[in-house]
């Protein structure tokens, strides 16, 4: 492994996005069952705290799946790691302090700065993925 590679090492999930059919109950049920907190949430979406990490609830057509995760790396380098994720032929596509980029089976991963939204919430930019 390159001393480069080493560098976007996984450290933390910041995310992970799971699609909903009604936003109040599921955010109600993952707060009473595991202790999440409301960092944030809008007519569209629930940011839910813990640990180190969220949950994001959103309402859609498929509940009960994951439409995405989030990786942070250590030293978040916006230009280094498009960088990165081009000379590994992946298509990164931007958003907030992060990328999205598709695995070997088309699920949306999203790689970025370890505490994007962990403090504040995440500013609701309704990204979708081409």
């Amino acid at each position: 492994m390159s001393e480069n590679a080493l560098a976007w090492t996984a450290a933390t999930i910041n995310h992970i996005a799971i699609t909903v059919s009604d936003l109040n109950v599921s955010r109600e049920w993952y707060c009473r069952m595991f202790g999440l907190t409301v960092i944030q949430q809008s007519d569209d979406s629930v940011l839910l705290g813990f640990g180190e990490g969220m949950l994001v609830l959103r309402v859609g057509d498929n509940p009960g799946t994951i439409s995405h995760f989030m990786f942070g790396v250590r030293q978040y380098d916006e230009e280094a790691l498009r960088q990165h994720l081009l000379d590994n032929s992946l298509d990164p596509q931007k958003d907030l302090e992060s990328f999205h980029v598709r695995d070997p089976d088309g699920l949306n991963v999203q790689v970025g700065d370890p505490a994007l939204g962990l403090n504040a919430g995440i500013v609701d930019n309704h990204f979708k993925m081409k």
